[in-house]
């Protein structure tokens, strides 16, 4: 069994000021970056548990806020984004400037990290990636209030697909490896399925690179749903949610082609797991699935633990693809 490792988003992180002169004369022409020191951390954090897949850790903000801050027609107002007006795409690439210095830190540290690179050499350990990752259209809308222009959530919801699929794009022209759509509230069933499979299409289906869905939840009423969402791979909160592993079970079709991302370290657990657990969720997945080559991660983004905890959890991982299970 061959295995790699992904983190899903999201590392513990916050905005550094400005110490150096250079730095407070940057700050004082107003292009001081508060948050470039996090991404270096962060990467470098993945780096060190060879971590397989990466990304440049997501530390300007929640998830929303990263996305509704910068495309047309939304605005943020304490803390809560609101709708006002049609859903276009950001006037600039949002997050391929954070991609670049993760590429770039990483590529700094191990010489195996490449643009554009395949899911087959990272599988065969000839080349580590980083990913894009954005926030689905369901849970963008679904985390909003629609103050004006529509008149419900679906339109909304396909508007802002089209608005995602401009920044998947710029992503893939950077040299992601792959895009992850984090679609937290798919599994709320808040929004009809069918609406919500649509909008990850309208990504999907036009990206050349592997596309992961991942969405975290208790599944049971939508595995069946997500198993057929055009993607390549699925990703789902296994320690945290072990019931899910009971569903993926019951749905699964043996002549599936889908990869399964297995979250196999809890994330909501403020502490490091315990090795032999983790190791029994994966040995759990992979009976079902029956896959040769395996990718493995933490449940969700892991932001609100301590660097220290979530750095435990990385080595876990690290350890597994070493040893094995």
């Amino acid at each position: 069994m061959n295995i790699i490792t992904t983190v899903v988003g999201s590392y513990p992180t916050h905005s550094f000021e400005a110490h150096t002169f250079n730095e407070k004369i940057t700050e004082s022409l107003g292009l001081f970056d508060s948050y470039k020191k996090s991404i270096i951390e962060s990467v470098n954090a993945f780096v060190e548990s060879d971590i397989d897949i990466i990304c440049d850790g997501q530390v300007r903000g929640d998830m929303v806020k990263i996305f509704a801050s910068k495309i047309n027609g939304f605005k943020i107002e304490d803390n809560t984004s609101y709708i006002k007006g049609k859903i276009t795409p950001a006037a600039h690439p949002i997050s391929v400037k954070d991609f670049n210095l993760a590429f770039k830190t990483a590529k700094s540290l191990n010489k195996k990290f490449k643009l554009n690179a395949s899911l087959e050499d990272i599988y065969n350990h000839e080349a580590k990636g980083v990913k894009g990752i954005i926030t689905g259209p369901t849970t963008l809308i679904h985390s909003s209030i629609i103050e004006n222009f529509y008149s419900n959530k679906e339109n909304a919801i396909y508007d802002m697909a089209k608005a995602l699929l401009v920044e998947a794009k710029e992503l893939e022209k950077a040299g992601a490896c792959a895009i992850q759509i984090d679609e937290p509230f798919i599994s709320t069933g808040a929004e009809d399925i069918n609406v919500s499979k649509m909008a990850v299409e309208t990504i999907s289906e036009e990206l050349d690179i592997p596309v992961i869905l991942h969405v975290c939840g208790d599944l049971k009423d939508v595995m069946s749903n997500l198993l057929k969402f055009n993607v390549d791979i699925l990703d789902f909160e296994f320690s945290g949610m072990s019931q899910n592993i009971g569903t993926l079970k019951k749905e699964w079709k043996s002549n599936s082609s889908k990869q399964i991302g297995i979250g196999c370290v809890n994330t909501k657990m403020e502490s490091v797991d315990n090795i032999e657990d983790v190791k029994q969720t994966v040995k759990d997945v992979t009976e079902i699935i029956k896959k040769d080559n395996i990718i493995i991660d933490p449940d969700c983004g892991m932001r609100m633990l301590e660097s220290e905890i979530s750095k435990g959890k990385l080595d876990i991982l690290k350890e597994i693809k070493l040893e094995g299970i």
